[in-house]
């Protein structure tokens, strides 16, 4: 350590009280900036785990797959997790809605409700391909209702149309010139019969379209399924980025999670990341703004009451730049000082205030999620390079009066 850090040390040791101050300045902006790109970095992982909870853990999915093309997505590489489903069939039903006439029963492979959206509001999963869970609305909005261990009987198989094979994303409905509905002239060609014993019921899934002729019913997958049995193949991607190409290259039938995709960085939605990271930099400028005149002041205290040191060391040969070198380095040191406090400080205000209003956040968006803190690299280190530039900008104008 040179001469001129030695003496900038000793003069904070010997103004204690303005250089506490100084740093509770530098402690004051740090927590501000980190608390704001805390609270963005909170609320894009909320956003996150509300389409988790709601749509599901997965990037995109293959809908009736064949077993080989199955295998073949869930044993690539490039995928990290998966859920597989078997389209058993649908059975008809005594619905009071006509335009849902049918139970449409799914067999989920073991796992598939870690990535999709199976939430129960009463019971437990199937263990068996005896066993079958029903969603609520099936009650709400068909008026059909059975309790947990009531036994049924459902005669399965596939909805059929002028020779081809309807899905459970094709309606029962379809509409005419004139916009009005009408009835598809659709026959319903049974494969099997199956007795279930219903174990539990689960909310409404969202990988049931509101249009869908089926209420979607699941049980656990066959061991030993039929060779043209189909699967839907949801699959999540190491690398989210690569799911548009890997599509087009195993997928003939499928869609994207693009709402998941977007806050993974996958797909852009300019006019979302505008908005957020726009209001985000508005916010920080001001505080910016403020902080600079706050510790500007305490600069330019230190640098009048170090005038004639200044003068002494210019006159035994000390240049404009080892001047100004001094008092950067005194910024340096409080900023190493204050910095990280406040980013303690800021993360720290930020979880107390989730702590209790992070709930709040589930009844604005209709949601069971609860917002928490959500502390990423990228917030921290933003939050220290914009606190660093905010202390060396303050520091900036009291180095010029030094060299003069």
């Amino acid at each position: 350590m040179n001469v001129f850090n030695k003496i900038t040390l000793e003069q904070l040791k010997k103004n204690r009280v303005r250089t506490a101050v100084t740093i509770i300045g530098v402690m004051l902006s740090a927590a501000m900036i980190c608390a704001v790109t805390t609270i963005v970095s909170s609320f894009q992982n909320y956003m996150r785990e509300n389409i988790i909870y709601a749509v599901g853990d997965w990037h995109g999915v293959s809908y009736g797959a064949g077993k080989a093309d199955c295998e073949e997505i869930i044993n690539s590489e490039e995928v990290s997790r998966f859920a597989c489903d078997q389209q058993l069939g649908f059975a008809r039903i005594d619905s009071k809605n006509e335009y849902k006439p049918y139970m449409y029963v799914i067999g989920a492979a073991e796992g598939f409700e870690d990535v999709m959206p199976v939430h129960m509001v009463e019971g437990r999963l199937p263990d068996n391909s005896k066993e079958l869970i029903l969603p609520a609305h099936m009650g709400d909005n068909g008026g059909i209702v059975y309790a947990i261990g009531d036994t049924l009987t459902l005669d399965l198989g596939s909805r059929v149309m002028a020779g081809e094979e309807l899905s459970q994303r094709d309606p029962c409905f379809d509409y005419d010139d004139n916009g009005r509905d009408f009835f598809n002239e659709e026959e319903l060609e049974i494969h099997e019969s199956r007795t279930y014993t219903v174990v539990g019921i689960y909310e409404r899934p969202s990988f049931e379209d509101y249009m869908a002729p089926g209420y979607t019913a699941i049980t656990a997958a066959d061991e030993e399924p039929e060779e043209d049995c189909l699967y839907d193949v949801y699959f999540k991607m190491k690398n989210p980025k690569r799911v548009f190409a890997f599509m087009d290259e195993r997928v003939s039938d499928g869609d994207t999670n693009t709402d998941l995709l977007m806050l993974s960085g996958a797909a852009q939605f300019e006019s979302y990341y505008r908005m957020l990271y726009g209001l985000a930099a508005v916010i920080i400028l001001l505080i910016m703004f403020g902080s600079v005149s706050l510790i500007y002041n305490a600069f330019s205290i230190a640098v009048s009451e170090r005038t004639k040191q200044f003068g002494l060391l210019a006159s035994i040969g000390a240049t404009r730049k080892q001047i100004r070198h001094m008092v950067f380095f005194e910024a340096v040191v409080v900023a190493l000082i204050g910095i990280p406090l406040g980013i303690l400080a800021g993360v720290g205000g930020i979880g107390v205030t989730l702590l209790f209003i992070g709930n709040k956040f589930a009844n604005i968006f209709g949601s069971a999620v609860t917002m928490r803190l959500c502390v990423s690299p990228a917030a921290v280190v933003t939050a220290c390079a914009v606190a660093f530039l905010t202390v060396l900008i303050s520091a900036w104008i009291p180095s010029r009066r030094a060299m003069r």
